[in-house]
């Protein structure tokens, strides 16, 4: 799969499968095509050439309204403008229409608000549940992004550098959000991207390394998170080290 635009190749020679209920880090310098594979995935843009199934389902055959109903995306730096005096139960709510707002003469149901209310105590947010959205930490925003992408009953969950912006407090409480819902019996199918190791929720089962618009590498983690790989994807000198089953990267100090 392939993507084109004004000339310049955003993605090419893209051959890769997630599978189902696993956890898909995608690893990459800036500019390598991350943000852009989440976008073809997620059927906001169209490749230029070769195919992309999602569910079984060939784009080009099927309404990508369809896809994108059973994806719950979460974008920080494209986070929808809601009102900052929603309650978090208000703007998990909203994931069940798909929109930033309740609405307007619609009823929500008492069987649809306990379905929001279960995805926010999964996520950790019961104690905050009635607080405005407005009033939360980042942490906080995000776990709630978290909670509405899932309260639709998403099967496949996308996150585009879920904790850019975090500090460290937050960014280990969004990551372990992550992995209970990894730990779920039915799982949805996960894909992270990130710059970061220490990021990725400790059930990272398969990782696609990309560069310059390409795959270059994908397997499992114990085989292509290493010190080599991931020194020559960001060209800097990388170490790769596990702590408490978690992968770790820290990167030397140059001197010019």
């Amino acid at each position: 799969m392939g993507v084109v635009r004004q000339g310049n190749a955003i993605l090419a020679d893209i051959d890769m499968t997630v599978r189902r209920g696993s956890c898909c880090a995608v690893l990459g310098p800036n500019g390598s095509g991350k943000s852009a594979l989440v976008a073809v995935l997620s059927g906001y843009l169209w490749p230029s050439s070769g195919t992309v199934r999602v569910n079984g389902d060939l784009y080009g055959w099927v309404a990508l309204s369809d896809v994108r109903r059973h994806i719950g995306l979460v974008e920080p730096s494209r986070t929808p403008k809601f009102n900052d005096r929603m309650g978090v139960r208000q703007v998990v709510a909203t994931g069940l229409f798909g929109s930033i707002m309740l609405p307007l003469h619609g009823e929500i149901s008492s069987s649809q608000w306990r379905r929001v209310d279960s995805e926010v105590e999964s996520i950790g947010l019961a104690s905050i549940a009635d607080r405005a959205y407005g009033d939360l930490s980042s942490g906080e925003q995000m776990k709630t992004l978290l909670a509405r992408a899932m309260v639709s009953d998403a099967g496949i969950l996308m996150l585009d550098e879920p904790t850019v912006g975090l500090d460290m407090g937050s960014r280990a409480a969004c990551v372990a959000a992550m992995d209970r819902l990894m730990q779920r019996a039915d799982p949805p199918t996960m894909v992270v991207v990130s710059h970061h190791l220490d990021e990725l929720p400790g059930a990272v089962d398969q990782v696609v390394l990309m560069k310059a618009g390409r795959v270059a590498d994908q397997g499992a983690p114990d085989e292509f998170l290493t010190s080599a790989n991931l020194s020559e994807l960001f060209d800097c000198d990388v170490n790769v080290f596990r702590n408490n089953g978690r992968f770790v990267a820290s990167v030397s100090a140059t001197s010019e």
